[in-house]
């Protein structure tokens, strides 16, 4: 069958029993995301406060192991926990969706029956091997089958954007993508394999990359033609919905209408979410079936009871109802502007689009003029235990010279010029760095990036040194290091200090003022659950509009940006009253980032 027969055959199909294929994604994505989420996050942080782990990173992945392995321990059983249920909700989608194309003669109860009977054949070695198997092919597999439980299983993107500037690392990045879709392809019906077959993984493996060996460019022309379509359907549908409310911005149905339109693309994206889904796990079926086919469709045979039909239809009926009502609630909240906040301009490393060399005087003061509300920049120790302000740790990309920072004296450091951007300038002190913000009345946040130079008499220097300037200025501080914040806090617990997080695995408990998260894997509820703390989030790097957009929706109370002009410029076309059709355009852009949560 041609991609594009398969593609109107499988949409024919959904549509003729959408109500079916919603309510199996629709209600799975329900549980996973308001009840299976919910308690993994609890329970971990029930874990980690048992074991007095007040934060989970990189850097501290050994004292974990070393310290308190009892909590290693717990997160690996639950990481195990979750793989299991993620392996149980593909098994259940697609067993569901086989259900209904055979015309469901099995009950949901049945469907998780069978569910449950593919987990007990499955073995430990399974599961780890399943592991594996969603880390290589989820930069791929993503497009495919999407979870909340692996929502954090990415690559951030500060990660992405540095081995991108290595043309090496680069190539070997597209070539690791390149090579995980033609493995996700090779593989396609190997969990089918393993849950419909009950295959042990081995033989699974073995049988899928045989039975693909010469159909890869097929199916790959298939895939690509659902996301053509998909993509043009969501395109068409949210041009339409915009231009209908620029006309009706126009006239003085604008509020109404806008509260209608927003209920329609909310609708029409969670449909889309799910005709997604069913119609990639068609094409995992058809693939199944060695034939890109699927079984001709008897006429529906609902076999369950009566009574439980009418109590069905009755629930959801209701939910439908409750649902529809909290839509509209949360449309006219959103239409008159009190869902979306205006977080605090930051200016990474002092420069806007390349307007200058990152950290240095003249960039700062040209920066300045735009007037953010703070200033982000690097400090590190030098030979002689001074500040200087300097991000890298190696002094050769910006000044050509193989040494680190810490290897020269401040006064060797200050005769370097470094070069960025077409710009060149000095190698400036802190001291002078931060006169001359105090001389543009510029506040700062000032990073504290940690060496092999740096000692904790460093900390207690820089606080000696420029704590009552900093609380003077308003100026901020944050840092990467556990152990220098709660230092800062502990030698002045009026500074405000904020940590600095790379990943969002669970919410940390420190006596820091703020958390500096990066926005890969931040999301609502960190937020939310700050809020409540009474602790402040900065996002960083925040660079184009979309994102911007989405960090609004979450109530971050800053952005980190080195497009600084541009993204003040999207927040206060956001919030200084926009039109009714820029509010549904940027909802849009939020729904389309967010549509795999």
């Amino acid at each position: 069958m041609g991609a594009w027969r398969f593609w109107a055959h499988g949409s024919r199909r959904f549509f003729k029993n959408w109500g079916s294929y919603v309510a199996l994604i629709f209600g799975t994505n329900l549980v996973i995301s308001y009840l299976a989420v919910p308690i993994f996050t609890w329970l971990l942080e029930q874990l980690l406060k048992w074991q007095g782990v007040s934060y989970v990173s990189y850097t501290n992945v050994g004292s974990i192991l070393g310290q308190t392995p009892l909590a290693a321990l717990g997160m690996l059983i639950l990481l195990l926990a979750i793989i299991i249920l993620v392996y149980w909700q593909f098994a259940f989608l697609l067993l569901g969706i086989i259900n209904i194309i055979k015309g469901r003669p099995q009950t949901v109860r049945a469907v998780l029956r069978d569910t449950v009977t593919s987990l007990n054949h499955t073995s430990i070695g399974t599961f780890i091997f399943f592991i594996g198997y969603f880390m290589v092919i989820l930069p791929f597999g993503s497009y495919i089958f999407t979870t909340p439980l692996l929502n954090k299983a990415q690559i951030p993107a500060f990660i992405v954007s540095f081995l991108l500037e290595n043309p090496w690392m680069a190539i070997g990045l597209a070539l690791f993508y390149l090579g995980a879709g033609y493995v996700g392809i090779r593989l396609i019906t190997l969990l089918p394999l393993m849950i419909i077959d009950q295959l042990p993984w081995r033989r699974a493996l073995k049988t899928s990359w045989q039975q693909s060996a010469h159909r890869t460019w097929r199916v790959l022309w298939h895939i690509l033609v659902i996301l053509l379509m998909v993509t043009g359907s969501v395109a068409i549908g949210y041009a339409l919905i915009y231009l209908l409310q620029l006309w009706l911005d126009t006239t003085s149905f604008a509020m109404a209408g806008a509260t209608v339109n927003l209920f329609i693309m909310e609708i029409f994206t969670e449909i889309v979410i799910c005709y997604t889904a069913a119609i990639f796990m068609m094409l995992i079926i058809a693939c199944y079936r060695q034939d890109l086919t699927l079984p001709s469709r008897p006429a529906l045979a609902f076999n369950e009871p009566a009574k439980l039909l009418h109590w069905t239809r009755g629930t959801v009926t209701t939910g439908m109802v409750v649902v529809s009502g909290l839509l509209v609630a949360f449309n006219l909240i959103y239409l008159n502007g009190l869902a979306i906040t205006k977080p605090i301009m930051i200016s990474h490393r002092g420069v806007d689009e390349g307007n200058g060399v990152q950290n240095t005087i003249p960039a700062l003061i040209k920066t300045s003029r735009e007037k953010p509300d703070y200033i982000e920049m690097d400090v590190q120790v030098t030979k002689d235990h001074q500040f200087v302000v300097m991000h890298d740790n190696n002094l050769k990309n910006l000044a050509g010279i193989k040494k680190k920072p810490y290897q020269l004296t401040l006064k060797q450091l200050q005769h370097l010029t470094v070069h960025e951007n077409g710009y060149q300038a000095k190698i400036p002190s802190f001291d002078d760095y931060l006169h001359a913000a105090q001389q543009q009345h510029q506040k700062l946040l000032v990073e504290i990036k940690t060496t092999k130079g740096y000692t904790r008499t460093d900390t207690a220097r820089f606080i000696k040194l420029y704590g009552p300037t900093l609380l003077a200025d308003h100026d901020q501080v944050h840092t990467l290091s556990y152990k220098v914040m709660t230092d800062l806090k502990r030698l002045d617990k009026a500074q405000f200090v904020s940590y600095i997080l790379p990943y969002n695995l669970t919410f940390p408990h420190t006596t820091a003022n703020a958390y500096t998260m990066e926005a890969t894997t931040l999301n609502d509820h960190f937020v939310d659950k700050a809020d409540r703390l009474h602790k402040q989030v900065y996002a960083w790097d925040i660079d184009d509009t979309d994102l911007m957009d989405q960090m609004m929706f979450m109530g971050v109370n800053g952005i980190i940006t080195d497009n600084l002009h541009e993204m003040q410029t999207e927040a206060k076309n956001n919030t200084d009253h926009p039109s009714y059709a820029k509010l549904l355009l940027t909802f849009m852009n939020e729904l389309s980032l967010t549509s795999s949560d």
